[in-house]
């Protein structure tokens, strides 16, 4: 795969990633607002919101890349009734500015609280359509991998598992960082990430476990598919075995790393400062999981026809 196309995989998980991560950074704020207040918890993810929303600006740059013509981007908008390209490039720009409209707000302003929970959940919904977008763009009859709605399910998988990994790295690196200045809020932080961390855990190892459902019940279709679809399972299972398993080895790892991190972390045996390098490692194995299972949507399809 040359730049161009490794522009289509760079973008379409880090935009996962930033869609999840705002869904989850937003639970986390419903529930925490209703005892600390909407102003500290604000305050307090003000910096996790402003890495979701410099990581939307890096996945919109790399998309670029794949691009002959790269100032030409946004006529692809004129299109809305008849194309799902048109549709997510809407709804990523408007998650786009409502990400940033909230990371200005919570740096620069005080007392817009309600105005910010509103942009925060039209913004985790304008992100999740437009995933729910770029899937449908693979939606394709002359490619048998791609053309069933397990597709579908897995780029939102995918958004949900690397966000709620995302968030966890945030919250700890917060919390990390609050704790070396001494901040006011860090009692606060470090509640919210006891509060957290479980139910994190829980659904990614939830959607490790779907992921590799639909993964099998993929390679049930393509064996009972036509030529092409055939040909993609040969490829998965052939050639591309080894990248196959080791996706799976990573996800698992990743997942379950960050389960046990957890549990430790609600035994109370360790102090969060100290799990960070072990929530990165659970996060980067995710995240190796995710680009290995996106190159090999990408390589193990065929195109039926001309």
């Amino acid at each position: 795969m040359n730049v161009r196309e490794w522009a289509l995989p760079v973008y379409t998980i880090l935009m996962q990633l930033a869609v999840g991560a705002m869904l989850g950074l937003w639970i986390i704020r419903a529930v925490a607002i209703r005892q600390h207040g909407r102003s500290v918890i604000d305050y307090i993810i003000r910096i996790p919101v402003l890495a979701v929303f410099l990581t939307i600006v890096a996945a919109i740059i790399g998309s670029h890349f794949h691009l002959s013509q790269p100032v030409f981007s946004l006529l692809a908008t004129l299109n809305l009734r008849t194309s799902w390209l048109s549709r997510e490039i809407l709804f990523t720009i408007s998650f786009l500015v409502m990400v940033g409209g909230i990371a200005y707000l919570q740096w620069f302003t005080y007392g817009n609280s309600r105005l910010i929970t509103v942009m925060g959940w039209f913004g985790a919904g304008a992100g999740s359509l437009g995933v729910y977008c770029m899937s449908q763009i693979y939606l394709l009859p002359t490619h048998s991998s791609w053309n069933s709605p397990l597709t579908i399910v897995s780029f939102l998988l995918s958004a949900l598992i690397l966000g709620v990994t995302a968030v966890a790295v945030l919250l700890v690196m917060d919390l990390k960082v609050s704790e070396v200045a001494g901040a006011a809020e860090t009692a606060v932080r470090r509640q919210i990430v006891h509060q957290s961390f479980v139910w994190l855990a829980g659904v990614a190892g939830g959607t490790a476990v779907i992921t590799l459902v639909l993964n099998l019940i993929l390679i049930t279709n393509l064996s009972h598919g036509e030529l092409s679809a055939q040909t993609s399972l040969v490829l998965l299972l052939g050639l591309y075995r080894p990248l196959f398993g080791l996706r799976y080895i990573a996800l698992f790892t990743g997942v379950g790393w960050f389960g046990l991190t957890a549990f430790i972390f609600l035994r109370g045996k360790t102090p969060p400062f100290e799990m960070t390098t072990a929530i990165y490692l659970a996060c980067l194995f995710v995240l190796i999981s995710e680009i290995l299972g996106r190159f090999l949507f990408y390589a193990t399809h065929v195109r039926t026809g001309i």
